[in-house]
C-alpha cells in the first residue's frame, strides 16, 4: 500500500516530469518534499484526518510554474551559452536563419552554404573558415570579426557590420547591397568586382586591399581609408567624400572624375 511520503512524492514528480533533465528542478524538488512532508505531519497533529491533510498539504505550495520556468529559462541560456563554441565542426549546408548567438565562435568550421539571413551574430569570430556563398543577409554582425576566410559568393545584403573586422579575406563575388559599413575594416582582402553603389560609408577601412573594377559609384564616403589600397581602376563616378579621403585616392592614382568633394 503506498504510503503518505510516496503520495506526495508522486505529487511533485508529475509537477516536475518536464524538468526532469534540469539539476536545480531536481534540488528545489527535493527541499519541497521535505517542506510538504512538514506540513502534513504538523496537520496530522492538529487532528486532521489523512485526506483532508493530504489535500491542505499540496494546496500549501501553490503555483510553483513560475520558478520551474524561471529556471528552465536560465537551463536553456546556459545551454546556448555552451553551444556558441562551434569551432572546428561541419556545418555545411545548415539553416541558421534567425539565429542569436553573442561571442560566438565559428573558427576554422566549414560553414559553406549555409544561411544565417536575419541572424543575431554580435562580436562572434570567424577565423579561418570557408565561407563559400554563406548568406548574412539582413544580419547583426556588429562588431564581429571574419579573419583570412573564403567568403568568396557570400551576401551581406541588408547586414549591420558596424564594427566589424573583416580582415585579409577572399570576397570576391560577395555582395554588400544595402549593408551597414559603420567603422568597418575590410582591409587586405581581394574585393576585386564588387560594387557598393548608393551606399554611405562612414569610418571604414579598404588599407591594403585589392580593389580593381569594384564599384564605388554614387557612395557617400565620411572619413574613409583607402590607405595602400589598389585603387587605379575602382569606380568612383558620382561619389561624395571629405577632403582627406579625396586627397589620399587622389595620391594613390584612383580616377576621381565626377566625384563631389564636401
Amino acid at each position: 500500500m503506498e504510503t503518505m511520503n510516496e503520495r506526495l512524492l508522486r505529487y511533485l514528480d508529475n509537477i516536475f516530469s518536464p524538468y526532469a533533465d534540469i539539476p536545480a528542478t531536481r534540488e528545489l524538488k527535493e527541499e519541497l518534499l521535505t517542506n510538504l512532508e512538514e506540513k502534513f505531519a504538523d496537520l496530522k497533529d492538529q487532528g486532521r484526518d489523512d485526506e483532508t491533510a493530504y489535500r491542505m498539504t499540496v494546496d500549501s505550495i501553490g503555483d510553483i510554474s513560475e520558478i520551474i520556468e524561471n529556471i528552465s529559462a536560465k537551463n536553456r541560456e546556459a545551454k546556448a551559452t555552451a553551444a556558441s563554441d562551434l569551432s572546428a565542426i561541419n556545418l555545411r549546408g545548415s539553416d541558421l536563419k534567425g539565429i542569436k548567438v553573442v561571442d560566438g565562435e565559428f573558427n576554422a568550421s566549414d560553414l559553406r552554404d549555409s544561411d544565417f539571413s536575419g541572424a543575431s551574430l554580435v562580436g562572434s569570430s570567424f577565423k579561418a573558415s570557408d565561407l563559400r556563398n554563406v548568406r548574412f543577409d539582413s544580419a547583426n554582425l556588429t562588431d564581429a570579426e571574419i579573419i583570412t576566410s573564403d567568403l568568396t559568393g557570400a551576401t551581406f545584403d541588408g547586414a549591420d557590420l558596424t564594427g566589424a573586422r573583416i580582415y585579409m579575406c577572399d570576397l570576391r563575388k560577395a555582395s554588400f547591397k544595402d549593408a551597414k559599413l559603420n567603422n568597418t575594416d575590410l582591409g587586405f582582402g581581394d574585393l576585386s568586382g564588387l560594387s557598393f553603389d548608393n551606399l554611405t560609408i562612414r569610418g571604414a577601412s579598404f588599407k591594403g586591399s585589392a580593389l580593381k573594377a569594384t564599384s564605388f559609384r554614387n557612395v557617400v564616403f565620411e572619413d574613409v581609408s583607402f590607405k595602400h589600397a589598389y585603387v587605379k581602376k575602382a569606380d568612383f563616378a558620382g561619389a561624395t567624400m571629405d577632403k582627406l579621403t579625396y586627397a589620399v585616392l587622389k595620391g594613390a592614382k584612383a580616377n576621381l572624375n565626377n566625384v563631389t568633394v564636401i
